[in-house]
């Protein structure tokens, strides 16, 4: 009976020791790879320059996406406004990621709410390097509209100065 009591204990331990082992050997984006779901990721016009304008992107004539950034100079250590104009889908809120292409900056959250009909707001503080020049990309998934569909993520890229 005592011999059944330690070998119980010894494997609850080399399970435990193997579980948090992994853990410290797999980041949280190998994670997240892992449990997402296959996604179109469909992106601005690569001309457009949101310090210049809104950028749009059109998923079908019906569903219509533009957002803008307030201040249009996008500066750095200061709150910055995305407003994301939408028709043709109907969305409450829209939880979003951005994060730097160029280096690691971190990933930043944010959520967009709604602000009124066809309109979301969110704001967000981006950081600063010394580097300067950061690209970046702002991706927020939508809902899906059935269960069967690929889930559509829009993708927003823009750039920053020091």
């Amino acid at each position: 009976m005592r011999q059944k009591k330690f070998y119980l204990m010894l494997a609850g331990q080399i399970v435990a020791v193997l579980v948090v082992g992994g853990l410290i050997f797999i980041d949280s984006s190998t994670l997240e790879r892992w449990f997402s779901e296959p996604t179109r990721f469909i992106q601005q016009d690569p001309e457009c320059d949101l310090h210049v304008s809104t950028c749009t992107i059109t998923i079908s004539p019906t569903i219509k996406f533009e957002l803008g950034i307030t201040p249009r100079t996008i500066p750095l250590m200061e709150p910055l406004t995305f407003s994301l104009n939408y028709q043709g889908i109907d969305i409450q809120s829209l939880k979003g990621k951005i994060y730097a292409t160029n280096m690691d900056m971190g990933v930043h959250r944010i959520t967009l709410s709604l602000k009124e009909d066809g309109l979301l707001e969110g704001k967000v503080v981006l950081p600063t390097c010394l580097v300067g020049n950061m690209k970046w990309r702002a991706e927020f998934p939508l809902p899906k509209q059935n269960p069967d569909d690929i889930k559509d993520t829009i993708v927003f890229t823009f750039q920053t100065d020091i």
